[in-house]
């Protein structure tokens, strides 16, 4: 594992003994969840310049790879005022001029103009059930672009009718050669209605799937 990396799994650990972050609570964890964020890599980046991790809650899965792709502009997006605080510190602490963080809900920030459809790629880790992930996360992402989701593992067929709703492609599930995570891919093939996101916490308790 890399250096930065290492320093960054640690400065996790610290923090997480104050802020619930993550449900790891050792450094052998951490390293895991950061090896199962490096998943993400399978994926191609030729063409993606910005990228939005919605949740990032502790950093996972856009801190490791800011590291590793410098020429890639990061947008981490969370709505916890601790946690932005601690992805504020850790870009800090690790000259990460490529990453900032936006706090806010999805639903709210969606509609933002310098936010919504500006995106290359979407990404996540478990952030929200998939059926809700799209609604918070397509509306981000531009036309010709994509969501790309680490998940557990479901049936993508469950997922067209919100996806065509949101302006999203036919999902697909990709697994790593390495193995990890599910990916979760939604590509961008038409603009999001204005009408998405719905309010704050209406894609949760009412999915478009």
């Amino acid at each position: 594992m890399r250096p930065e990396i290492q320093r960054y799994a640690q400065v996790l650990l610290e923090w997480n003994r104050t802020i619930n972050l993550t449900g790891a609570r050792t450094l052998v964890q951490i390293e895991a969840l950061i090896a199962d964020a490096d998943a993400l890599t399978a994926a191609s980046w030729t063409g993606i310049a910005t990228v939005i991790d919605i949740g990032s809650g502790g950093g996972l899965p856009a801190v490791p790879l800011a590291m590793l792709m410098p020429q890639v502009q990061f947008t981490l997006l969370e709505a916890n005022a601790r946690k932005c605080a601690f992805l504020e510190h850790v870009a800090g602490t690790l000259g990460l001029t490529n990453v900032v963080v936006a706090a806010g809900r999805a639903e709210e920030l969606g509609h933002q103009a310098q936010l919504r459809e500006q995106f290359d790629r979407a990404i996540s880790r478990a952030a929200a059930r998939p059926e809700v992930l799209l609604e918070l996360a397509l509306p981000f992402v531009r036309t010709g672009g994509e969501l790309v989701a680490q998940v557990r593992p479901i049936d993508p067929h469950l997922l067209e009718r919100a996806a065509d709703l949101l302006g999203g492609g036919a999902p697909r599930l990709e697994y790593p050669a390495g193995g990890g995570s599910a990916l979760l891919v939604v590509p961008k093939v038409a603009p999001t209605p204005a009408r998405f996101p719905r309010r704050s916490g209406l894609p949760g308790r009412k999915p478009l799937a």
